[in-house]
């Protein structure tokens, strides 16, 4: 059995190690967990973990930020979705990032999701995220890409937010 949760200090750590051998950059894990302890990125948003109840172990993270242009519109930014080398491919990140935007659509009435893709399109388009049309994309490295249940791609009335 699995469980949805935000994450405490006491996860940090563990969550940091989740991207460590795809952003840690040959740097030794004390000096990549002391720059992401000291990131303000890391520090501005909400952290959500999905953990296995039976072993406690921490399956999949991922950050949420605000976005909101204007107090009418919510909007929430995912990053950092990240699991441990040894649980990847089992569906964890991708029911995390479910289960995630369910519960803050149901108590936030968010409808309004962006993140930027690293590992191109094809992920988080099985997940419902579309990718933003190509003359509004902002960066060449990463793919910008929405979800809604209720709005369209298209039909986005305010500035697609830059990298979080």
């Amino acid at each position: 059995m699995k469980k949805i949760r935000k994450a405490t200090k006491e996860d940090m750590k563990s969550i940091y190690m989740m991207g460590f051998d795809v952003w840690g950059d040959n740097m030794s894990s004390e000096k990549y967990i002391a720059i992401c302890q000291e990131s303000s990125k890391y520090q501005k948003g909400t952290w959500y973990t999905l953990e296995d109840l039976h072993t406690k172990e921490l399956l999949s993270s991922l950050i949420v930020y605000e976005l909101s242009p204007s107090k009418d519109i919510i909007v929430k930014g995912l990053g950092s979705i990240a699991t441990p080398l040894q649980f990847r491919k089992k569906g964890h990140a991708s029911l995390l990032v479910k289960e995630v935007i369910n519960e803050l659509e149901q108590k936030e009435s968010c409808n309004h999701f962006f993140l930027y893709s690293d590992i191109g399109a094809d992920f988080y388009s099985k997940l419902g995220f579309m990718e933003i049309p190509y003359e509004k994309q902002k960066y060449k490295e990463s793919v910008c890409m929405y979800y809604s249940q209720s709005y369209d791609v298209d039909s986005i009335s305010f500035e697609i937010p830059n990298y979080f």
